[in-house]
C-alpha cells in the first residue's frame, strides 16, 4: 500500500473536513477534497516536468500547505522526497532535482524546478492507475535529514512500512490523550521527522493538522478558533508561546495537553506552562534515527534532574562504557538504543557516520537508567564543557539560568581568555532588561562556583535547528557578533 492511499480514502469519507491549516496565510487551509484535487494537479505537473518514479527530489518551498501537498503528490508517484534545510544538499543523497519557490541556487541539486501556486490549479481529476505508485512496502518513500547539530546533516531513509509502523505507535506512546485528539498543532517544520509523521498520522485518520501561520498572533488566535486540542513543540518553541500568553493575559489557552521533544523540559518552564497554558504536559525523548524512545508526564520527571521519560515497551535502552560494556542500573554512561524502528544506516553511507552500528543507535548522549526504567539524560558526550579541569553538561548550567524569571532562552559555551584558559560564557535571550548581579546571585546556590558563567551576553535568538536543538558550533559566532 502506498502511504498516501489512506489519505485519498479520507477525502472520499470526509471531503469537507479540515485537513491542513496554517493560520493567516493564503491559502489558510484546505479540506480533504481540496487536498485530493491539489495532489492530483501537482502530480500531473511533476510528470510534465520530467520527474518519474524512483527519482529523489528535494523540496525547498516556504508555504507549508503547498510544501505538504508536494510531498504527498510525489510520494503517490513513487518519488522519494527530502525537505531541504539549506541550499547545500548532502551529495550522498544523489538528488535528481529540487523543487523550489525561489530562484536560489543549490549545491548537489541536479535540475532546479521553480514552482508556484499555479501548480495547484487544474481539474483535480484522479490520476490514472498506471501513474500511481504501488511498489513494495519496504521501498524508500522519504529521506529526512538529521538535526545536524554539528553542522553536518545526514539523511535517514524512511520506507512506506517504516512510516506506517512509526505513526501506529502514536496510539499508545503518549497515553490515551494524544490518540483521542483529532486537531493537532505541530510547531516544527516539515523537514523534521515528528512533523512529517504527524502530517501522515493526522491525515490518514481524518484529523486536522495545524502548522505555524504568518505570525504568532494569528497562530495563537487559531488555537481557540479551531479548538485545537494539543501541541507538539520543542522546549525552546514552547517557551516562546509561553512568553506570548504571559505578556497577553487576554488570550486564553485551551489545550488539553502539550508534548515536548527535541530537548530537556526544565522544571521552571514546565511549572510556568502548567500555570498559564495547560496543566498536562508530557516529555518525550527520541531521534530521527530511532523514533520515540522514552515518554512520561511532567509529574514523573520534574523531580529528577535530566529525566526524559520511561523507556517505551518496544524499545531497548542500554547504558554502556566507551568499550560498549553494559553498566549497572543507576550508573552513568553512553546511551544506546535498539528497536525495530531504528534506521539501519544513513542514506548513501556518508563518511564518518558512526551513530548507527551493530544494530544500535548511539545518540551521543550521556545518562543513566534508574530502577524504574526512567531514562535520565545528563548531556551530550561531545558537548561536555571543560572549565579549568572541571567538567559539566551545559544543560545543567542552562537550566539554572532559565529558572531566572526574566530569561526566555539560554545556551552556554567556553571561550579562551587572554591567558588561554577556557572560561564559561552564557548567551541569553531576555524578555526585559536584567540585573546581572541578581542573575548571578540566583545561579550561585544552584551551580558550583566553577560553573558560574563569567559573562552573560544578551542575544536576539539562540541558534537552534528545526528540532529546537541548540547548534552549539554556532554559539561563539553569534555571541561575538551580538555581544561585541
Amino acid at each position: 500500500m502506498n502511504i498516501v492511499d489512506p489519505i485519498i480514502f479520507q477525502a472520499r469519507m470526509n471531503p469537507d473536513g479540515l485537513a491542513i491549516c496554517t493560520p493567516g496565510t493564503a491559502p489558510e487551509s484546505v479540506s480533504y477534497r481540496q487536498l485530493d484535487h491539489i495532489m492530483n494537479n501537482i502530480a500531473r505537473r511533476a510528470l510534465w516536468e520530467g520527474l518519474k518514479s524512483g527519482d529523489r527530489v528535494a523540496i525547498a518551498v516556504k508555504e507549508k500547505i503547498f510544501h505538504a501537498a508536494i510531498i504527498l503528490a510525489l510520494t503517490r508517484l513513487g518519488i522519494v522526497t527530502v525537505s531541504a534545510r539549506s541550499p547545500t544538499i548532502p551529495k550522498e543523497l544523489g538528488v535528481n532535482a529540487v523543487i523550489t519557490d525561489t530562484a536560489a541556487s543549490f549545491e548537489n541539486a541536479g535540475t532546479v524546478i521553480v514552482a508556484d501556486l499555479g501548480w495547484t490549479q487544474g481539474d483535480g481529476k484522479p490520476m490514472a492507475d498506471r501513474q500511481v505508485y504501488q511498489g513494495k512496502e519496504d521501498d524508500v518513500c522519504r529521506i529526512i535529514l538529521t538535526s545536524g547539530t554539528t553542522g553536518e546533516s545526514k539523511g535517514v531513509a524512511f520506507t512506506h512500512n517504516m512510516v506506517t509502523d512509526r505513526i501506529g505507535r502514536h496510539f499508545f506512546i503518549k497515553g490515551n490523550r494524544f490518540s483521542n485528539a483529532s486537531r493537532i498543532y505541530c510547531d516544527l517544520g516539515l523537514g523534521s521527522a515528528p512533523a512529517f509523521q504527524f502530517l501522515f498520522y493526522s491525515l490518514t485518520r481524518g484529523g486536522s493538522i495545524f502548522f505555524y501561520g504568518d505570525s504568532a498572533e494569528s497562530t495563537v488566535q487559531a488555537f481557540e478558533l479551531y479548538k485545537i486540542q494539543n501541541m507538539f513543540a520543542a522546549p525552546s518553541g514552547l517557551a516562546e508561546y509561553l512568553q506570548f500568553f504571559e505578556n497577553f493575559p487576554e488570550f486564553q489557552c485551551s489545550f488539553d495537553h502539550i508534548t515536548t521533544g527535541g530537548g530537556l523540559l526544565s522544571k521552571s518552564l514546565c511549572e510556568r506552562v502548567q500555570a498559564r497554558m495547560t496543566p498536562i504536559v508530557y516529555s518525550s525523548y527520541g531521534a530521527t534515527e530511532a523514533c520515540t524512545v522514552a515518554c512520561a508526564p511532567s509529574t514523573a520527571i520534574t523531580k529528577i534532574p535530566g529525566a526524559v521519560g520511561w523507556v517505551m515497551p518496544d524499545v531497548t535502552v542500554e547504558i554502556v562504557d566507551e568499550a560498549g560494556r553494559a553498566r549497572a542500573s543507576g550508573k552513568e554512561g553512553l546511551i544506546r538504543v535498539r528497536s525495530r524502528y531504528v534506521a539501519k544506516g544513513y542514506f548513501g553511507d556518508p563518511p564518518g557516520a558512526q551513530s548507527l552500528r551493530d544494530g544500535w543507535f548511539y545518540p551521543g548522549d550521556l545518562g543513566y537508567l534508574n530502577g524504574d526504567d526512567m531514562l535520565v539524560v545528563l548531556g551530550r558526550d561531545n558537548a561536555v564543557l571543560n572549565v579549568k579541569g572541571d567538567k559539566v553538561a551545559p544543560e545543567i548550567v542552562e537550566e539554572a539560568i532559565m529558572s531566572f524569571g526574566a530569561i526566555i532562552d539560554a545556551a552556554v559555551f567556553t571561550r579562551m581568555s587572554d591567558l588561554g584558559i577556557p572560561e564559561l560564557y552564557a548567551a541569553i535571550v531576555c524578555r526585559s532588561a536584567i540585573n546581572e548581579d541578581a542573575l548571578r546571585a540566583h545561579c550561585g546556590p544552584r551551580l558550583e562556583r566553577a560553573f558560574l558563567p563569567v559573562r552573560f551576553i544578551q542575544v536576539d535568538k539562540i541558534p537552534r535547528n528545526e528540532m529546537g536543538k541548540i547548534e552549539r558550533h554556532r554559539l561563539q559566532e553569534v555571541a561575538k557578533v551580538q555581544g561585541s
